[in-house]
């Protein structure tokens, strides 16, 4: 009988290291569906050296290697999933640049304009894309009691919290059939906005240094742990309005399709709140982060003349709470107020232009093709 329990243990054993190998194996290609059409087959190193042993014989000569195309776009199809990534992001976020206004204390985005009449002397040339003015001591103070009441709706949201801590592109697939297969291109400007996203919040985060809730107070309890780095704006609330506002551009098809991203992403940014480690605040700058990313990722590719340049004041917010109609109604962006008349969100003087990068012009309409088949 021992033997047996024994051999029963070890069958139970190897049993979960089935499911968890499978679980394990069921995640990497899950999260290669959005990276590449497939994962490479395996063989064995030994297995190679033996195949070549049998079968390759002696030296026949090569072939001649085909003329290269210089930064032809269509050349980005050759490469695998994560170097074409890597390529696609460089062309958005060596347009972006940072800084402080030392007048208001703003972090400064900056979309950048590369130009070269002669051919051989690039210039940039800079505009604000986003100003981000942090609340006050007393504004966060206020918003950490909205956050205390937020908890109660913990038990609601627990599913999403989590599975949003892993990842969000998910939950815009559920709303318009966003397939891997089907869409390739599109998830490379998905991936592309989720990038650019985390690199400008982190950078505005940086710049703030805006303390979390659970700083200002024990009572908090996040459900999460608490990021390690400063609260405002939100990365969440920056890459699901980011990733909402540009697949809102390509899947137009069915009518009402961007005010469920929009419905989706703000749902996104306010779990975040839920969970006990953003501030309301957080998502209002986030929101107008990831709108004006899409922007910028839109007249890169050749959608937009030139884009339209946000101010975010969070001073005076005090208790003003964010939802989808706070900054997207009927189809159009909102400019919120609070209460007393304070701006949250206003448009700056001027316009902000960026050169085209005939890459992800190529990825776009790759992408617009996906939907119209």
């Amino acid at each position: 009988m021992p033997v047996l329990q024994s051999l029963q243990s070890l069958q139970s054993l190897q049993s979960l290291q089935s499911l968890q190998s499978l679980q394990s194996l069921q995640s990497l290609q899950s999260l290669q569906s959005l990276q590449s059409l497939g994962a490479q087959p395996a063989a064995s190193p030994v297995g190679y050296i033996t195949a070549h042993d049998g079968i390759a014989g002696l030296w026949q000569g090569s072939a001649a290697a085909n003329p290269r195309n210089i930064a032809d776009p269509a050349s980005l199809g050759l490469w695998g999933a994560q170097s074409q990534q890597i390529v696609l992001s460089n062309e958005m976020l060596s347009r972006l640049s940072y800084g402080t206004d030392p007048d208001s204390g703003a972090a400064v985005v900056y979309l950048l304009d590369q130009t070269d009449p002669s051919g051989t002397s690039p210039q940039l040339t800079a505009a604000p894309l986003v100003q981000m003015v942090a609340p006050t001591p007393e504004d966060f103070a206020a918003q950490a009691r909205m956050v205390s009441d937020y908890a109660d709706l913990r038990p609601d949201r627990i599913s999403e919290i989590t599975d949003q801590t892993a990842g969000t592109i998910g939950y815009y697939a559920h709303i318009t059939g966003l397939e891997a297969p089907r869409h390739p291109a599109t998830l490379k400007l998905l991936m592309l906005a989720q990038d650019c996203a985390t690199h400008a919040a982190q950078q505005c985060k940086h710049i703030l240094a805006c303390h979390r809730p659970v700083a200002l107070s024990p009572q908090i309890h996040p459900i999460i742990p608490t990021p390690t780095h400063s609260s405002l704006p939100s990365g969440h609330a920056t890459e699901a309005f980011a990733v909402a506002s540009l697949l809102s551009r390509l899947a137009t098809a069915a009518p009402g399709t961007d005010t469920q991203l929009m419905h989706m992403a703000a749902r996104i940014a306010v779990n975040r709140t839920i969970a006990g480690v953003h501030f309301p605040a957080d998502s209002f700058a986030g929101a107008v982060l990831g709108m004006a990313i899409s922007d910028a990722i839109a007249a890169r590719a050749g959608q937009e003349d030139t884009v339209q340049p946000l101010r975010f004041n969070g001073a005076g917010i005090g208790t003003e709470d964010f939802f989808t109609t706070r900054v997207w109604h009927d189809g159009a962006r909102q400019l919120p107020v609070t209460s007393d008349g304070v701006a949250i969100t206003e448009q700056l003087p001027g316009t902000a232009g960026t050169d085209l990068s005939p890459l992800l012009a190529r990825v776009w309409t790759d992408a617009v093709a996906e939907w119209t088949l």
